[in-house]
């Protein structure tokens, strides 16, 4: 799970509950909202892999200026609420 101020962030927002898969780039948390208890669905970066060079991560623009991770901005334009489609709410 993540730590410090995002863990503060993530708990003010939801009730994350058990672990339901992990992988090498991170692990997934049942989650509640508890604006409105809809279920939903939370990540926590894993560890990250040393290759080579330490590589920075690569960052883009978002539309409302802010930068961020590639894979949250490539996320964000295909949460269209398409049936099928994970819906991105947030990122910390």
């Amino acid at each position: 799970p993540p730590a410090g101020k995002a863990r503060e962030a993530l708990q003010e927002r939801y009730r994350v509950g058990s672990l339901l898969g992990h992988g090498g780039f991170g692990s997934v948390f049942a989650a509640t909202r508890l604006s409105d208890g809809a279920p939903v669905s939370g990540g926590a970066g894993g560890r990250r892999r040393r290759r080579g060079r330490r590589r920075r991560r690569r960052r883009r623009m978002r539309p409302d200026g802010s930068r961020a991770p590639l894979e949250i901005v490539l996320q964000a334009k295909v949460s269209t609420g398409f049936p099928g489609v994970v819906q991105l709410l947030e990122w910390l």
